[in-house]
């Protein structure tokens, strides 16, 4: 299954647009994000979802996501 396909199968599961699930093409931030209930793209961020930090240049990923509650963002690899 390809990006395309997952994020149009996150976006059916979860009743999102797959523009909003950062699967399809990843959040931008310009800092690192910030987690729990009113943490970066709570709301719109499901497992998986990738999310760039523009002005440190590190990927995460979403760990952990509850659509519309919380949100647990993981930075991946090590980044330097």
């Amino acid at each position: 299954m390809g990006f395309r396909q997952l994020a149009q199968y996150a976006a059916r599961a979860t009743g999102l647009s797959g523009s909003t699930v950062g699967l399809d093409r990843p959040f931008l931030s310009a800092g690192a994000p910030t987690n729990g209930a009113s943490g970066t793209y709570v709301g719109r961020a499901v497992p998986g979802s990738l999310l760039i930090n523009t002005t440190n240049a590190k990927l995460y990923m979403a760990t952990a996501a509850t659509t519309g509650t919380t949100v647990t963002w993981t930075v991946v690899g090590t980044q330097t």
